[in-house]
């Protein structure tokens, strides 16, 4: 793992190299490796530096998750960590300046390596990556990182930075000041290290001064507490407390800053012990780790198809779907022809992707001449015969299902052979839609959400005919986009769509019911919701909701069950509320912040009966995932990393609960039975677990 250099000069080069694996982690094992490392560098008298360097095409990955998410015992966390933080502070301490070497991505634990180096270059390729990405896990860093970039950078430059989980390039960090030097050629990593060692800088940090000066970025100045407070009432307020890692960062620091450096590490990891044996660590590392990997390694692509990789893509229709997709392929240097009815239309489009551009360019994070190559790529037509060199065409016109089957006709006949046609749509069967193809095996649904340049998901939808080759393309291209992709069967209304209408048709219902307006959205909200379910059908807008149920209706027939909630979306239509997109729905929206409609509670009279948070949390949660278990049983979706990550970035469920899945998993799957079928007895058969469901339980078995 550790390979020892010693030059004429004295300085010693120490290079990263984990036998076995493409990257460089760090678990107990690779740990107590840089022990006696760390004992002869301490003992040699001659020494004049040290260079950590890697072999590999990152520096340093960060820390073994798998270890982390399968211990059971915090003796052996806490150990581990506070022998990192023993090592990295050995670093630190040396008696002689010790550079870190950078040629690729330093995260979490690397990273906070680098923080403990001296002096750090770093090669400025899109490849460095720099940051602690921990939060996003639902862990915290854990050796010393949080302590040294309180210092290095202020408490709340500090606390954002790490909060955010931002992975940062190398011009920033440099701005920032969290790297000291960027060179442009790896060679040039090696060589001005030995520079830089041998000019005899000094090598004290500013924790370890004795004449430390109270500035106002010092976390010992007076206004620190001021600061924390502030930072504490801000997340209470935004998280519901749904996110202790948060504010686990936050008492880390607060407690860090009253403290000497040593005591503020031995803090650190007592709080990182802490969030690693939480549920909610493990619930986001499975999501965001476990069930994200088997998603990109490929585990639910169909097998025996080489990889697809898209040279140029068409897009009919330059609306906000279709310009958005146009963007995001140019983005990732896939060559795109917009078309339109009219060149001026497909023109507008392309302004839509010109206008994101600008304002990336504005922000720094691009220079007008990325921002230039990256518009040229997207040409616009309004001549379907320009498409017959593109590998993949998507059509993105509105929800129509006569013009949609009028477009396979025409764009089939200009399409070469080996390629493929893509209908982007949110409600209409693909294999209806197929009908009007002469080649349905190449013809496949790509569900895209709104806004397309935020939200990672895709529904890939499988038609009756669809070839598997024609999925692993598609799979492949939704990669390519760096989005997420999950294979979804050609059923009413999908997976996201159809389990997504649970949440807000069970707060409609609550309302019909006489539940309070407020304690419904607020229920919504503190079980992690991102919005409330009120607010998410204003957001829809409640003709769309009554449009897709009557589809539903038409395809289901008679397996089609109305919901009440129906009832209530009519008398409000009667209303002339609309939803968001007309200013009032159950929400006014001509006032900032938006408000609950005044009159709710005249046209839905409260019960006189009040559910406690607690039972409309319930409701809430567990319609979504009984519903999503149904979909795991027809068919419709094929496993639970699909269903979870769907989800979470399809329409925000709970991120902290790991998805609709994996909800059910971290509730216990005997105990989640046992409420539902309590829920059932309550308040309608809708809450009845599955008879898989009941198996399940009575093995005692989970979701993989």
């Amino acid at each position: 793992m550790i390979y020892y250099k010693k030059d004429s000069e004295g300085i010693v080069s120490l290079t990263l190299d984990k036998s076995g694996e493409r990257v460089n982690t760090i678990n107990p094992q690779i740990a107590k490796a840089f022990l006696p490392v760390l004992e002869h560098l301490e003992a040699d008298k001659s020494l004049k530096g040290v260079i950590i360097l890697s072999a590999k095409r990152s520096f340093l990955a960060g820390g073994d998750l798998d270890f982390l998410h399968r211990a059971e015992e915090p003796a052996k966390i806490f150990e581990h960590t506070a022998l990192l933080g023993e090592i990295y502070r050995r670093f630190e301490r040396l008696k002689v300046p010790v550079v870190a070497a950078i040629n690729g991505a330093a995260l979490g634990s690397g990273f906070e390596l680098v923080l403990a180096c001296h002096y750090r270059i770093a090669l400025d390729h899109p490849r460095t990556l720099l940051g602690l990405p921990e939060l996003s896990l639902g862990m915290i860093p854990g050796g010393g990182g949080i302590i040294r970039l309180m210092w290095m950078l202020g408490l709340e430059e500090a606390y954002k930075f790490i909060s955010n989980s931002r992975l940062i390039h190398v011009k920033e960090a440099l701005q920032k000041g969290i790297i000291d030097e960027a060179v442009e050629r790896p060679e040039e990593l090696i060589r001005n290290a030995k520079r830089w060692i041998l000019s005899s800088p000094c090598i004290e940090k500013p924790w370890d001064a004795e004449d430390r000066i109270a500035k106002e970025s010092n976390p010992k100045h007076p206004k620190t507490a001021q600061r924390i407070a502030k930072l504490s009432t801000e997340l209470i307020a935004k998280t519901r407390n749904n996110y202790p890692a948060l504010l686990s960062l936050l008492n880390c620091m607060a407690e860090g800053a009253s403290v000497d450096f040593d005591a503020a590490t031995r803090i650190n990891a007592r709080y990182f012990t802490a969030m690693i044996m939480s549920k909610n660590c493990r619930n986001q590392t499975k999501a965001f780790w476990y069930d994200l990997n088997k998603i990109k390694q490929g585990m639910s692509r169909p097998k025996g198809f080489g990889r697809f990789r898209a040279r140029k893509i068409g897009v009919i229709g330059a609306g906000q779907m279709g310009s958005g997709i146009a963007y995001v392929a140019a983005m990732q240097g896939i060559e795109v022809l917009l078309r339109d009815v009219s060149k001026r239309l497909a023109e507008q489009g392309k302004n839509n992707a010109r206008e994101k551009l600008s304002r990336l360019e504005k922000s720094g994070k691009m220079t007008t001449e990325q921002a230039q190559e990256i518009l040229n790529r997207i040409q616009t037509t309004s001549d379907l015969r320009e498409m017959e060199d593109c590998d993949l065409v998507i059509e993105a016109v509105f929800e129509n299902m006569a013009l949609k089957q009028r477009i396979i006709k025409e764009v089939e006949l200009e399409m070469q052979q080996h390629s493929f046609l893509a209908t982007n749509t949110a409600s209409l069967q693909v294999s209806d839609l197929a009908q009007a193809s002469i080649q349905p095996e190449n013809y496949i649904g790509m569900h895209f959400f709104s806004p397309l340049n935020r939200i990672p998901l895709v529904e890939i939808i499988v038609g009756k005919k669809t070839a598997d080759e024609t999925v692993a393309r598609a799979f492949d291209f939704v990669l390519q986009l760096r989005k997420t992709p999950i294979i979804v069967q050609d059923r009413p209304a999908f997976f996201v769509s159809r389990v997504a209408s649970t949440y807000f048709m069970e707060g409609i219902l609550l309302l019909k019911e006489g539940q309070g307006p407020a304690a419904i959205e607020n229920a919504g909200l503190q079980a992690g919701m991102p919005m409330g379910p009120l607010a998410f059908a204003d957001n829809l807008g409640f003709k769309y909701i009554i449009s897709a149920e009557e589809q539903a209706a038409q395809q289901l027939e008679s397996r089609y069950q109305a919901s009440p909630a129906i009832a209530v979306l009519q008398e409000m239509l009667a209303q002339e509320r609309y939803g968001k997109a007309r200013n009032g729905g159950f929400y006014n929206y001509k006032e900032e912040p938006a408000r609950l409609w005044g009159q709710l509670k005249e046209n839905f009279p409260l019960a006189q009966e009040q559910l406690s948070p607690k039972d409309l949390q319930d409701r809430l949660l567990f319609i979504q995932c009984l519903e999503a278990v149904r979909c795991l049983e027809e068919g419709v979706i094929q496993n639970s990393y699909d269903a979870n990550l769907g989800s979470i970035y399809g329409w925000g469920f709970a991120p902290f609960k790991g998805g609709v899945i994996q909800f059910i998993n971290d509730y216990g799957l005997r105990e989640f039975v046992a409420k539902a079928e309590v829920l059932a007895q309550r308040f309608g058969p809708r809450f009845k677990p599955s008879a898989s469901l009941l198996e399940m339980a009575e093995q005692d078995t989970n979701f993989l």
